[in-house]
């Protein structure tokens, strides 16, 4: 009998893995038992309470993160789609 046909696995890109990985644990340091140690109001940095300033920080190394692994699949797909560099 014929044997059914399994799906191959996607590559394991170790560069997503990175990513998936780096926002595990920023959604871990934004949330209990992790946040509750940050959570104060002084100091203050940037006229904002400490506790405030960690969020934000947090949200800004998201997007610098997700805004370089676009960056990063988009020449990835250029290069998969024209691997000589050719124009046309």
């Amino acid at each position: 009998m014929d044997e059914p046909r399994r799906a191959t696995p996607p590559d394991r890109n170790p560069v997503a893995i990175a990513v998936a990985v780096f926002y595990v644990l920023l959604f871990a340091a934004l949330v209990w038992p992790i946040y509750p140690r940050f959570a104060t109001i002084e100091p203050r940095v940037l006229a904002m309470p400490f506790s405030l300033f960690y969020v934000v920080v947090g949200l800004l190394f998201s997007f610098f993160v997700l805004f370089g692994y676009y960056l990063w699949e988009r020449k990835r797909e250029t290069v998969d789609r024209d691997p000589n560099g050719s124009s046309g």
